[in-house]
């Protein structure tokens, strides 16, 4: 196996077609035969099905009108009790958006089966990343077949049913991944379609609450040594935005990515076989001093960028297999002729522009607390005060 730390060779190999998706080889139960992990014209088709849920003009219209509805009751809720562990909220507000795309149905709205959805796609993330997991893999297996079975019991089938009844009576579908694949002419079989759908739901909650825990940490650090920069963020929306994009960039979802060979090739004076494996580091990568600069390894959000390099580095992949829900998460990169109230912000940085207008900062004596369950950098608890009402 090698090894790439640069970004230049880095981009080459995500882009390489001769370089198949092989993070997941570990990750069967819920990753075989996913989006993520198909390849040539399996992977084209069932790509095209699912892109038209994630156009820009339907994650604007989704950012404007639906996340409101699903983020100002929990917030409202901690703003009651005056602090809130990150890690949780972002699960449950990210759970829900996801759920919506992945055409997951909760029309009981209890509490209990919110409970419920946000166990099975903590099983499901456990297995996904199992590659990087300090938990006994066997057990991390058994619970994510265990919930497969009741995400198809209790969820998915009434979700495909009501889809199906939807298609019988002509009626309008709803806009989300089931439905999408219901409606494709390559029809699914079944337990590729549960593991579709598993795959989406902790994909989008497990990467984006990280994600949104990270960008906070940074953003409140960045804060400490200038009194002046939370009322410079809250008053930029371009800041704010450049803030998660520079927290993306220095912790992205996976730290690796990983390809294997399909063909014998040379990548950067490296000659790989049919079957060797490369491993990306996208962290080193998206640290590269000859493109971010001697502080690369730091926290600065107004940093200069070479022309065609994105502000969040290669966190969200990229060629085939880069991240669908990438402007879902981390918006879209304005114009200079963008007006700020038409700016595409992005879930984590619609949730910490809220969080901060409502004063968040650290809790002392209740520090955050790092996941000992994995090897990847995540948070397992991070305690957040709110101090004023908006």
């Amino acid at each position: 196996m090698i090894e790439i730390n640069d970004y230049q060779t880095a981009l080459k190999a995500l882009r390489h077609q001769g370089l198949a998706q092989a993070l997941y080889e570990k990750s069967p139960i819920i990753m075989a035969d996913v989006l993520l992990t198909l390849e040539g014209d399996a992977h084209r088709d069932r790509r095209a099905s699912e892109y038209r849920v994630f156009n820009r003009h339907a994650l604007f219209d989704y950012e404007k009108n639906v996340f409101p509805q699903i983020f100002l009751p929990v917030l409202a809720r901690s703003r009651e009790s005056g602090q809130l562990d990150l890690v949780e909220m972002g699960y449950r507000i990210v759970m829900n958006l996801t759920a919506d795309f992945a055409g997951i149905d909760r029309h009981e709205g209890k509490l209990e089966e919110t409970d419920l959805l946000l166990r099975l796609i903590k099983a499901f993330s456990a297995a996904a990343t199992i590659e990087h997991s300090n938990l006994d893999h066997d057990a991390v297996n058994q619970a994510a077949l265990a919930a497969l079975d009741q995400l198809d019991n209790t969820f998915l089938q009434p979700a495909i049913a009501r889809r199906q009844a939807l298609m019988s009576a002509g009626r309008e579908m709803p806009k989300d991944v089931l439905s999408a694949l219901l409606q494709s002419k390559a029809q699914l079989a079944g337990e590729v379609l549960r593991r579709e759908i598993a795959f989406y739901l902790q994909a989008g909650a497990h990467s984006t609450a990280n994600s949104t825990v990270h960008a906070m940490h940074e953003i409140l650090t960045w804060c400490e040594h200038d009194a002046t920069r939370r009322e410079r963020i809250l008053s930029d929306r371009r800041l704010l935005q450049r803030c998660v994009h520079e927290a993306l960039r220095l912790h992205p979802a996976s730290p690796v990515s990983l390809r294997r060979s399909t063909e014998a090739l040379e990548l950067a004076g490296h000659r790989l076989q049919p079957g060797d494996l490369a491993c990306i580091n996208l962290e080193a990568a998206n640290r590269d001093p000859l493109i971010f600069g001697d502080d690369a390894n730091d926290f600065r959000p107004t940093r200069d960028l070479p022309r065609g390099v994105r502000p969040f580095g290669l966190s969200f992949g990229f060629g085939i297999h880069a991240c669908l829900g990438r402007d879902l998460d981390g918006g879209v990169v304005p114009n200079a002729r963008t007006r700020p109230e038409e700016m595409q912000m992005g879930i984590v940085a619609l949730i910490i522009e809220k969080l901060l207008i409502n004063g968040a900062r650290w809790i002392e004596g209740q520090p955050p607390e790092p996941d000992p369950d994995t090897a990847r950098n995540n948070f397992s608890v991070y305690p957040i005060a709110l101090e004023q009402a908006a």
